[in-house]
């Protein structure tokens, strides 16, 4: 399918000549997306968040110091990424007819415009939370720093184009997320513990071990079989994009380069390696909570039964 929202030629004419210096032959079709979507997520964390979550929690929110306060309007932000991140590869996934799958060339080098605009709502975030980090980095620190570039690197590296397939289906790990979001906001409002956040918490954990170790896992492996078989193929392969009605259709001769396969092949077992050890970290959270809720309710029948 077509990209909905296609891009106003003067952009794209301006922008080509930089995007094919680096390769990334595709983004100049979807780099209005990259920069709304920026925009976007930097107008909900800065104003819309802020203001939000002063008038419904008042003095509570008010009260917070800086970094609580950045922390609770990053995660509204990553939140509302999520869910609408979620919901539109899901779209694509199912209702995409274009996206061809049949060979180990479709699914590496194939490309559609509503991939494409999926594709940039996740590098827009992106930009969005390198731009935060820096702004704040007396606060978040390297590791997110560096978090954000990596990710931002590997979004924007899909315009190449390669592994938009694959790109599509792992944006699903991001189900598990909403919930990791609202467990963070529960400790921020004094309800850790709380039946609430056990209930969050178990699927938090249920959601997060399908999406991300399961299905993450699979999607590594196959995504790796494709990559190992590109790298190792012995002709270059043509392939032909119909970008746009208006766009002249854009042919490319691929072969597989090392450093961009090996670049998210590391990128995935890192991942992968985190995604495990948080489950881990998750699972031991939750149990603390969960006895802690259970010592809390035993403490109140003993005090009950004293009074009585």
């Amino acid at each position: 399918m077509r990209d909905p929202f296609p891009i106003p030629r003067w952009l794209s004419n301006a922008v080509q000549p930089l995007t094919g210096t680096l390769h990334l032959n595709t983004l100049h079709l979807h780099i209005h997306e990259v920069i709304l979507v920026y925009l976007f997520y930097t107008f909900i964390n800065g104003r819309l968040s802020p203001y939000a979550s002063s008038r419904l929690l008042g003095e509570t929110y008010d009260a917070w110091p800086r970094r609580t306060k950045l922390g609770w309007n990053m995660h509204v932000t990553a939140f509302l990424n999520s869910i609408v991140l979620s919901g539109a590869a899901l779209y694509v996934i199912f209702c995409d007819l274009d996206r061809a799958r049949e060979t180990w060339e479709d699914r590496i080098w194939g490309y559609t415009g509503l991939g494409g605009l999926v594709q940039a709502v996740g590098a827009g975030y992106f930009v969005w939370d390198v731009q935060v980090c820096v702004a704040n980095f007396d606060v978040l620190g390297v590791v997110d720093l560096l978090h954000a570039l990596v990710a931002c690197g590997i979004s924007v590296m899909g315009y190449y184009p390669f592994g938009l397939y694959y790109g599509m289906h792992y944006i699903l790990i991001e189900l598990s997320t909403p919930f990791a979001n609202i467990h963070w906001f529960l400790n921020k409002l004094g309800l850790a513990g709380s039946r609430v956040q056990v209930i969050n918490g178990m699927l938090l954990i249920t959601t997060f071990f399908t999406c991300r170790l399961v299905w993450g896992s699979y999607l590594t492996f196959v995504f790796f079989r494709d990559v190992w078989t590109a790298l190792h193929a012995e002709q270059s392969h043509q392939t032909t994009y119909v970008l746009d009605a208006k766009v002249q259709s854009l042919a490319l001769e691929h072969r597989a380069p090392w450093w961009l396969a090996g670049l998210f092949m590391v990128t995935n077992s890192v991942v992968m390696g985190l995604s495990t050890f948080w489950f881990v970290k998750m699972v031991d959270t939750v149990k603390r909570h969960s006895s802690g809720e259970r010592q809390g309710v035993k403490t109140k029948a003993k005090a009950k039964v004293k009074a009585g």
